[in-house]
């Protein structure tokens, strides 16, 4: 798995001579440090200008594509002309799109009886936080203890099992955080196949990520010839074919990419 800047020469070549290019991102653990509480998880002050600048250049649609509510999003990011989208793309927003997925908002009830429930059954674990984001649950423990991570999973996967035996939510599973989520044919990857489509002009994708829950995203990428990157460590079990180190190195490259048009 080639590092991207060890490769950059050949890679710019290939988004220089792409008449646009969709540039979307994962936030926490790409854009923003893995931190203990996803409040407190925001943008540098040189990642942020990056991706002004490079929203307001001809070439690019720019884009974040997160786990995160889409009004959180939203907000964290705030910055006027990007695509988001939410949920793991069940809702979608800017660049003139406005998308729920037809099928979500039916869940809504049924994902509040569950957070209620985790909150009851979690209520004795430190640093937990049980978040419905209203489309889906997450439940973050990166500031619980290590020992109480196999007492959480099983908390949600016992909570859940009724509606994940009759079939209407799933289990999903990231960086010390377990979601629930509605049990549709809609993730990351279908997501950034909407995106690309309402673009219209057939732009080259390019997505960079770094939890499971960007595996559907990286094959769709890849699938239609573009170019996909894992942030972390190089590993054998990712579809991604280029790898950064760090958010700190995701910087670098957006750096590089608001010099494109000189190039």
């Amino acid at each position: 798995m080639p590092h991207l800047l060890n490769v950059w020469p050949s890679v710019s070549h290939r988004l220089a001579n792409a008449s646009s290019v969709l540039l979307l991102f994962d936030y926490d653990g790409t854009l923003t440090p893995i931190v203990a509480r996803p409040e407190i998880a925001t943008l540098s002050e040189e990642t942020r200008r990056s991706l002004t600048t490079l929203a307001g250049m001809d070439k690019f649609v720019v884009g974040v594509v997160s786990g995160r509510g889409l009004s959180d999003l939203e907000a964290l990011v705030a910055i006027p002309g990007l695509v988001y989208a939410g949920n793991h793309g069940l809702e979608i927003s800017g660049a003139g799109m406005d998308f729920i997925h037809q099928d979500a908002p039916s869940f809504n009830a049924t994902l509040v009886e569950i957070a209620k429930s985790l909150e009851r059954g979690l209520a004795g674990v430190p640093g937990i936080l049980v978040d419905n984001k209203r489309l889906t649950i997450t439940v973050h423990f990166r500031s619980t203890p290590d020992s109480y991570a196999s007492q959480v999973d099983s908390m949600v996967v016992a909570t859940a099992a009724p509606y994940v035996d009759a079939g209407t939510m799933k289990i999903t599973r990231g960086k010390k955080v377990v979601e629930v989520r509605p049990n549709l044919d809609w993730g990351k990857g279908q997501a950034i196949e909407k995106i690309r489509e309402d673009c219209r002009d057939n732009p080259y994708p390019v997505f960079f990520g770094d939890d499971q829950t960007d595996e559907d995203g990286f094959t769709v990428v890849q699938d239609a010839g573009g170019l996909a990157v894992f942030i972390g460590p190089p590993r054998q079990n990712t579809k991604a074919l280029h790898q950064l180190e760090s958010p700190a190195e995701v910087q670098q490259t957006l750096e590089l990419l608001t010099c494109l048009d000189q190039a």
